[in-house]
């Protein structure tokens, strides 16, 4: 039987470590809601780009842009890998870096020489561990999504590219399924997939679109036919869309990998928060039995002693 002094104090141990994870619980709880929703609402945003896109492509017949050119085999690569700046949050950062380290393996497979822009400091320390070229680190900043810093990240890739330095750039980061479930992602950014759109029935320009209600399935033959008129032209604002495209689908990775983060950490927190009670629970029970074993035993004592006196 256990010492009951040495319970309690192991029990008052895991009571103020239940304190801090309790804590954190609730701190990633506020933290994942903010974070949630700014992930949610920028999905709309995204889509509309994409049609915006696939709608300017549809008129702009014979498009080119340097950001859709694609290069075969592919010599240079970049790949912007996000991951979280603090752990504790289970194995969020490391099924990140799995998914990175299957990705260096198929690049170099292929003979391609592979440079690193890390978005976080355990993606930074993995990176050094693994002996990875780090172009450019990003550190503290994982919960801080910021436009600025996907602009500063979209803006030297598309001079890179364009200027011929890569060929290729791609981008791991934690999609947001649930609050349960976070999925890494590997995502190309460059090139760019071609837009793919209805064509118009008017030439550069101009064109016809059908507008359909909410749920109506493409193509339906509903509603009034409006024309829009594209000044200076469907093919001129497509090429000044397709970079804002790209910084958009590297900040959205910013704020799904980010609620992520909040989530993993928050169930991680919680599952550590309910070990704790049941260990407390399990220490209480020892420490009861232990007590009582001890005060019946004293009882004994003076019992044998009392009828040994009197004996």
């Amino acid at each position: 039987m256990a010492n009951p002094r040495t319970l309690l104090k192991r029990r008052g141990s895991i009571t103020n470590t239940r304190k801090i994870t309790k804590t954190m619980e609730m701190v990633s709880t506020a933290r994942l809601a903010r974070a949630h929703q700014a992930a949610v609402a920028a999905r709309p945003y995204a889509r509309a780009l994409e049609q915006l896109i696939a709608d300017l492509a549809g008129d702009s017949e014979g498009f080119s842009h340097p950001l859709l050119r694609e290069r075969s085999p592919v010599r240079r690569a970049s790949v912007v890998v996000m991951t979280s700046d603090r752990g504790l949050c289970a194995a969020f950062n490391s099924n990140l870096i799995r998914q990175a380290r299957k990705l260096h393996e198929e690049l170099a497979s292929r003979g391609a020489a592979v440079e690193y822009l890390v978005h976080g400091r355990k993606a930074s320390a993995a990176a050094r561990r693994l002996g990875w070229p780090v172009a450019r680190a990003y550190l503290g900043v994982s919960d801080k999504p910021a436009y600025a810093r996907a602009e500063e990240i979209g803006n030297a890739l598309i001079a890179r590219y364009t200027a011929g330095e890569l060929d290729a750039a791609l981008l791991v980061y934690s999609s947001f399924a649930s609050r349960t479930a976070q999925v890494p992602c590997v995502a190309k950014l460059l090139p760019m997939a071609a837009p793919g759109g209805r064509s118009g029935p008017g030439g550069p320009g101009a064109r016809a679109r059908e507008p359909q209600p909410t749920g109506a399935a493409s193509g339906g033959s509903g509603g009034r036919r409006a024309w829009y008129l594209f000044h200076p032209g469907s093919a001129e604002i497509l090429a000044a869309v397709l970079p804002l495209a790209l910084k958009n689908a590297i900040f959205a990775a910013m704020l799904e990998t980010c609620a992520g983060e909040h989530a993993a950490r928050r169930l991680a927190m919680k599952n550590a928060t309910d070990a704790a009670d049941e260990m407390i629970g399990t220490l209480t029970r020892q420490y009861n039995r232990a007590r009582q074993s001890k005060i019946t035993q004293e009882i004994a004592e003076i019992v044998s002693g009392s009828e040994a006196q009197g004996g």
